[in-house]
């Protein structure tokens, strides 16, 4: 009996039907294309882009307390930051913030271990468009690390 099946449903292609009623179930849907250069393509909330410093809404003033808690948590040694402390002043006031983004593997951990609440001082950003011609360009100083900054898109 199992053998008479197996013959019929070999003789009749009856696997064959089933992928191709499949196929047909999803085929009448339009594909969809992004104009990448001119239309940039949505990303996942939750997506890991470039590293970047934000700044306090209201007033505008640096959210980073130059902990170096950040530099100490990157597996790969990328992060590099200083500040000062001015008279009279309980917080630092950070001077550099260096970040070679040639070399990151977007783990986030940077972002994660920061500290300043209840806005967080590095964030991992949106920019997909990570490509340069000079290895130079890709180290990130803190002049191109604020958020909010205009997305260049990648040109010759």
């Amino acid at each position: 009996m199992a053998s008479l099946f197996q013959w019929v449903k070999s003789f009749f292609l009856i696997d064959l039907v089933k992928g191709l009623m499949l196929t047909l179930r999803h085929t009448p849907k339009p594909a969809f294309t992004f104009q990448y250069p001119a239309e940039r393509r949505p990303v996942a909330p939750r997506f890991r882009g470039v590293l970047r410093l934000q700044v306090d809404p209201a007033n505008g003033a640096q959210t980073c307390i130059v902990c170096d808690q950040c530099a100490k948590a990157c597996p790969d040694d990328l992060i590099s930051l200083g500040g000062h402390r001015e008279p009279g002043q309980k917080i630092k006031i950070l001077d550099y913030f260096d970040f070679n983004l040639s070399r990151c593997s977007f783990c986030g951990l940077c972002s994660e271990v920061c500290p300043t609440k209840p806005i967080k001082a590095l964030v991992m950003s949106e920019d997909y468009e990570l490509g340069s011609y000079s290895r130079a360009s890709q180290i990130l100083r803190i002049d191109e690390m604020y958020d909010g900054l205009p997305i260049q898109h990648y040109t010759r």
